[in-house]
């Protein structure tokens, strides 16, 4: 069953990497217009002093959960990457995929509200 998160939950990936490319300033713009009730999923695979900020300026209670680099892993997780040359294919491709592999959980990222609208249908 899919679920629509889009509007309760805001996914910062790879948040180590965006404050050393230099975007602190559009990253603290961001969470400044977000809503208080709205629950934020920081991931990152270190935690710089910006990053522990980040979480006191801006999360109510925040839950970190670290893992040792040790206990690491991807076994039993496939990951793919389709290259789809049109925007039209990639839902067919999606599709295909699903009919073809056996999946019992997946996370699909979405660049838009749209396309999350598209994958819901």
């Amino acid at each position: 069953m899919l679920a629509e998160f889009y509007s309760i939950i805001r996914l910062q990936d790879e948040s180590d990497e965006m404050l050393s490319r230099g975007f602190k300033d559009q990253i603290y713009d961001v969470y400044r217009y977000l809503p208080p009730e709205l629950q934020v999923v920081l991931i990152s695979a270190t935690l710089p002093n910006e990053i522990l900020e980040i979480t006191s300026k801006f999360m109510t209670d925040p839950v970190k959960i670290l893992v040792r680099r040790d206990e690491l892993t991807l076994e039993g997780i496939k990951q793919f990457f389709v290259a789809v040359e049109k925007e039209e294919w990639k839902f067919e491709t999606l599709t295909d995929l699903n009919d073809t592999l056996t999946i019992t959980q997946a996370v699909i990222f979405c660049n838009t509200k749209r396309k999350v609208k598209l994958l819901l249908a």
